[in-house]
């Protein structure tokens, strides 16, 4: 298929946007649709997976690793999380811990080209790349020095880390939620407080996971999902279904995720001739 900004934003199967049609979890802390939480929870209880790998936030922007197994352990998972968990490391441990056999994992795009590339080039007896049966990449303009922003915060706005109730984004802006009280903050004040390696990091969407995943400002209260390849349109289509997900077609958003693409590749390019 060829459409525009392919190369930008990977292969592409098919752009849809989509949302939970479960209640309870359209009232969790969902940073769109809740489209990611019922796909994965559609994996899970039709058993096309017997673990899903996902961030859960703790306090703030504060959170862990975890491996959710049941729905209730999968609902506490859903939300957004700004700081990096060490997917790579703990992956390995917990499947040979818990005996996982097939793991759907919820990652960056950083993650997801590790995992991916880890399942189509296996180098190694021990690697265990053939246990990874999903891997979900959401959409990423970086993640936060978690320390260095959370004393921005509290230095300039008076907002301790433990406040935070949420953290989502707007065009061009930061909204931190504390409580009912809401802040905007301009991304250009808060960029420098990126992790370094996502200063340099051109990959929007994650163009090597089955299925990609964030939110577009004119639609809002829904997920895009972008499939890559059958097995992600498998598992969409799958929870459409079942009665998981509700879908419309999403091509008409395409642009708005590719102008998010082509920012992030222009600020990778401009701190590259800093580096260099």
């Amino acid at each position: 298929m060829t459409l525009p900004g392919e190369n930008l934003l990977g292969q592409i199967r098919g752009v849809y946007l989509s949302r939970a049609t479960d209640g309870d979890i359209l009232r969790r802390k969902v940073a769109s649709g809740g489209a990611v939480t019922a796909m994965l929870l559609y994996a899970l209880e039709k058993n096309l997976v017997d673990g899903v790998v996902a961030a859960k936030r703790t306090r703030g922007l504060a959170g862990e690793p975890v491996v959710a197994r049941t729905r209730e352990e999968l609902l506490e998972t859903a939300g957004n999380s700004w700081n990096i968990v060490p997917f790579e490391e703990m992956i390995k441990a917990r499947i040979e811990e818990e005996g996982l056999k097939r793991v759907a994992v919820v990652c960056l795009p950083c993650q997801a080209q590790l995992f991916g590339q880890m399942r189509e080039f296996p180098l190694l007896e021990a690697d265990l790349s053939c246990r990874v049966r999903y891997v979900v990449s959401l959409f990423c303009r970086g993640i936060f020095v978690f320390g260095a922003f959370i004393n921005h915060l509290r230095i300039r706005y008076g907002i301790r880390g433990e406040e935070i109730t949420n953290v989502r984004l707007g065009e061009g802006h930061l909204i931190i939620q504390r409580g009912r009280e809401e802040l905007v903050i301009p991304l250009r004040e808060v960029c420098p407080y990126l992790q370094t390696g996502c200063l340099i990091c051109s990959d929007y969407t994650g163009v090597w996971s089955d299925v990609s995943a964030g939110s577009v400002e004119r639609e809002p209260g829904w997920t895009v999902l972008i499939t890559r390849n059958r097995r992600g349109e498998k598992l969409v289509r799958g929870a459409e279904r079942e009665g998981y997900l509700e879908l419309r077609d999403g091509f008409h958003v395409l642009e708005d995720v590719l102008r998010e693409a082509k920012n992030k590749l222009e600020r990778a390019r401009e701190n590259m001739k800093r580096l260099l």
